[in-house]
């Protein structure tokens, strides 16, 4: 219903009073052990109150001498006219069917290098573009003498249904060169009438030097799998600091069944802070949480983000209780992305971690039997132990959960779904066996679930192995 009269609000009076007192609008959900969040729109107390009184009053008309201006709601960009505008391909959307999901590399051509302070998508058609997620990679000819890596690269924006621009702190924001690549991996839903969609990203270029580069972490679990009916099915994921950083911003996204994700840190010290709790998350309405802040966190911190799922009856917007839900990128199965805006405390760019030695520590956490490294052109990490629940790790980003795979004696066979490039997730089999000498020798098979998948031998070199002889050196020495 529209507020923008006196005479529109009042027939909805109870119902808005309804709303605010429940706190179901304005639509925020945000609490924290310490920080507050600079876009908070939530209603105090004292304004809750107010709305509930008028409402219990008779909702009486007051001085329209007193109202202030009646706002105005542009349809096209709410930062302004951008300094550059991507702009994508027409894609056509049928009016039923399945999801889509088309790719499409764009290039972004500069006089010079510039950086970006904010970043803001404008769908052409709002209501059957469900989200994009987009990487980038830029070189330039700047070195590392400055404190500049030669390469940018990473994830360059994410927009779901909801999501306000990126609007980074000042001098902060992404690095580009003079030519920069851009994959965009899209998704579009059909809602019953053919559509078509022409989508925009504008870019809004800083002045003077770059203080900071800032990268986008996903906090990630492909593994999860929601049994049917589940009213409150939580999964877990976490992310380990390898460097001193600083948390600019927080984007939890799931999709319709989503009902919480929280951020909890744990410090080196062992003591742990709630960052963000999110009670009552809403896939219609997904926010950037800035904290007035940048949130410091000290190397070898572990961030765990909960997520969780009513994928019952009571759920009004889930499309099939009956159904056990796994990760895929389609509306109609769910994600679980816990995403962090972060910056390194030194220097100017942001280092990509090393990935061997993040799986090393993430496999501390577990007990060293049945914890295994495997290195090559594919960096991964398991545990799993003859009883419970395993973890996979892939690289330094991803951390699967492990429910589905057997012993029989030393053969194992897992199977479990890995990310893939367009948001999504594929089915792989993991099947082999621990030899004499400890290592685990088999097949690493992804995309199973697909025409064509790809098998790969693969061998695990045990933990302790690892850890008994050092760290440090290619497998292959060991």
């Amino acid at each position: 219903m529209s507020l923008l009269s006196y005479q529109e609000a009042r027939p909805w009076a109870k119902s808005i009073a309804k709303a605010v007192t429940n706190r179901d609008m304005p639509p925020w959900s945000g609490n924290s052990d310490r920080h507050v969040w600079a876009n908070d729109i939530s209603l105090t107390d004292a304004q809750i109150e107010t709305v509930a009184t008028w409402v219990s009053q008779g909702a009486v008309e007051g001085d329209p001498a007193d109202l202030p201006e009646v706002p105005t709601f542009a349809d096209g960009w709410t930062l302004g006219e951008p300094d550059y505008v991507l702009e994508l391909d027409r894609v056509d959307v049928a009016a039923g069917g399945e999801d889509i999901f088309p790719v499409q590399i764009k290039e972004i051509l500069l006089d010079e290098p510039r950086w970006v302070r904010a970043i803001e998508v404008l769908p052409g058609d709002r209501r059957v573009t469900h989200h994009f997620q987009s990487t980038y990679r830029s070189t330039t000819t700047e070195g590392k003498s400055e404190g500049l890596s030669r390469d940018s690269s990473g994830i360059f924006v994410i927009w779901t249904a909801g999501m306000p621009p990126y609007v980074f702190p000042e001098g902060m924001g992404r690095r580009l060169g003079a030519k920069t690549t851009v994959r965009l991996d899209l998704h579009y839903h059909p809602m019953g009438e053919a559509a078509s969609d022409t989508s925009k990203i504008g870019l809004f270029f800083g002045k003077g030097e770059l203080k900071k580069q800032v990268a986008t972490i996903p906090v990630t679990n492909t593994g999860l799998r929601i049994p049917p009916g589940a009213d409150h099915h939580a999964e877990n994921a976490h992310y380990l600091f390898d460097k001193d950083m600083q948390i600019l911003a927080f984007s939890p996204h799931m999709h319709v069944r989503g009902k919480a994700m929280s951020y909890q840190l744990t410090y080196p010290d062992g003591t742990r802070e709630m960052l963000l709790d999110v009670p009552k998350y809403n896939y219609n309405w997904q926010w950037l949480y800035y904290p007035t802040k940048p949130i410091d966190i000290p190397a070898g911190s572990r961030l765990d983000v909960t997520a969780v799922w009513n994928n019952s009856e009571s759920n009004p917007a889930n499309p099939d209780p009956s159904k056990e839900v796994i990760y895929r990128g389609d509306t109609v199965s769910e994600m679980f992305n816990g995403f962090i805006e972060v910056i390194q405390k030194d220097g100017v760019a942001f280092e990509t971690p090393d990935a061997r030695q993040k799986l090393l520590d993430l496999l501390a956490f577990h007990p060293k039997e049945n914890s295994f490294l495997v290195d090559g052109f594919l960096k991964l990490a398991f545990h799993v132990p003859r009883q419970g629940e395993g973890w996979l790790y892939m690289g330094d980003i991803f951390s699967i959960s492990l429910d589905d795979f057997a012993w029989n004696g030393n053969q194992l066979k897992i199977t479990t779904q890995f990310p893939t490039q367009q948001a999504s997730a594929t089915t792989t089999v993991i099947e082999g066996a621990i030899g004499e000498d400890g290592r685990f020798e088999g097949t690493l098979e992804i995309g199973s679930d697909t025409e064509n998948p790809r098998k790969l031998p693969i061998v695990g070199v045990p933990y302790a192995e690892i850890m008994a002889r050092g760290k440090a050196g290619p497998l292959a020495d060991l």
